[in-house]
């Protein structure tokens, strides 16, 4: 009895795992935001002290666009290396700007390198522009 009970709760960690439920990869494992200027996709699920990334796309445009997070982001994750790299990093009613230069033929690809920092379930502002929203990520141990 306790071993088909062993490989029942076996099967379903395999299933969670498959599914992102504890980690990178999976589709539960990632979250999107989209917002006219672009989208975001950023990590639901991550483990502490490992890397992560963040891969943005911006739309066309004539002008320049800035990606914000807030401080609390700060607290969850440090960015190691942006590619390709900001042309300017400000900061407005409480939150990090990253600018970034845009392309109006097509759209502009950015990734932030990231290592988690603590454990937990982190909430934090994003967007692009003036289009910020509240996420979370949950950091596993």
């Amino acid at each position: 009895m306790a071993q088909r009970v062993s490989w029942v709760i076996f099967t379903l960690i395999l299933v969670a795992c498959l599914f992102g439920l504890l980690g990178r990869g999976g589709p539960f494992s990632v979250q999107q935001f989209s917002a006219p200027a672009g989208s975001i996709e950023f990590p639901a699920i991550s483990r502490w002290n490992a890397p992560d990334e963040i891969r943005v796309t911006l739309a066309p445009s004539q002008t320049d666009q800035v990606v914000y997070v807030d401080a609390r982001f700060l607290e969850a994750f440090s960015i190691e290396g942006i590619d390709p790299p900001q042309k300017a990093t400000l900061q407005q009613h409480g939150r990090i700007g990253y600018l970034f230069s845009t392309d109006p033929s097509g759209p502009a690809k950015i990734v932030f390198r990231l290592r988690t920092q603590q454990p937990g379930l982190h909430a934090y502002a994003i967007g692009i522009g003036d289009d910020v929203s509240e996420r979370s990520t949950f950091i596993f141990p």
